[in-house]
């Protein structure tokens, strides 16, 4: 079940991994040790919070039309609309998720994270999986806006193998 508009972000007990990147080390070869950030942490310590899914790092829909505009518009998300932070969720490891992000040109992840959700668990509690055999789900394409910890705008790509429309950043962007 997907979150419902004006109503808390289901954070449960749900963590994430990521990988910082700072601008000093962006250009390291060498990963470092990914960090653990709850859910619900997270979006009590932000007050606009972007979580954007998408079905896994370097796919070419995610690649080339959905990720690329989350990066190219972090700076205004930021300073013109008061994002707190952006995060994009996989259902990959964080150290594909740093090398993606990185691939990308992120050389700052203070306000971008790539979140790293394994099993689909806090993609399944927001009812945005992606099934992709028998026991094995992906995250679909989704975007949702939280504001003070409650949901703003939420939406999903009816075909989250292809399509880039109402989770794309310029949706998100007319919604802040």
């Amino acid at each position: 079940m997907a979150p419902q508009l004006n109503k808390p972000l289901p954070t449960g007990d749900f963590s994430f991994q990521y990988i910082a990147i700072s601008p000093k080390d962006a250009d390291q070869e060498a990963c470092k040790m990914p960090q653990s950030v709850k859910w619900a942490d997270l979006i009590k310590d932000n007050k606009t919070v972007v979580i954007t899914g998408a079905p896994a790092a370097f796919s070419p829909t995610c690649s080339v039309s959905h990720i690329p505009g989350y990066v190219s518009y972090a700076e205004e998300l930021v300073e013109d609309k008061g994002v707190d932070q952006v995060v994009v969720v996989t259902v990959d490891n964080p150290f594909a998720n740093q090398a993606w992000a990185r691939s990308l040109g992120v050389k700052d992840t203070t306000h971008l994270k790539f979140a790293s959700d394994p099993v689909a668990k806090f993609v399944k509690s927001l009812g945005y999986e992606f099934k992709v055999g028998d026991d094995v789900f992906w995250s679909g394409r989704w975007t949702v806006i939280v504001k003070d910890g409650v949901v703003t705008y939420a939406a999903s790509e009816k075909n989250p193998a292809s399509d880039v429309t109402v989770t794309s950043v310029e949706e998100v962007l007319a919604h802040l």
